[in-house]
């Protein structure tokens, strides 16, 4: 699903850098990824982010990539 949302050009992939929850019950899991081109120099990040509200349930997904310096390419939740 994370792939549908972000931008990849042509021979660049994600690599998971870490991976946390947030939250005073762990509703929140924040995964950050690099963008690696095909020679794998990190030519972006991406922060995708699943909340679950404690009341109710609701699941609340959002995916910020940035390029090299910092421009926003997608910025989009759902």
């Amino acid at each position: 699903m994370l792939k549908d949302k972000v931008k990849l050009n042509p021979g660049e992939e994600l690599k998971l850098d870490s991976s946390r929850t947030r939250g005073s019950m762990g509703e929140e899991d924040i995964d950050e990824y690099s963008v690696l081109d095909s020679e794998g120099k990190i030519v972006g990040k991406v922060t995708y982010t699943n909340h679950m509200a404690l009341k109710g349930f609701k699941v609340t997904r959002s995916v910020l990539q940035t390029d090299s310096t910092g421009m926003v390419i997608v910025d989009e939740r759902w």
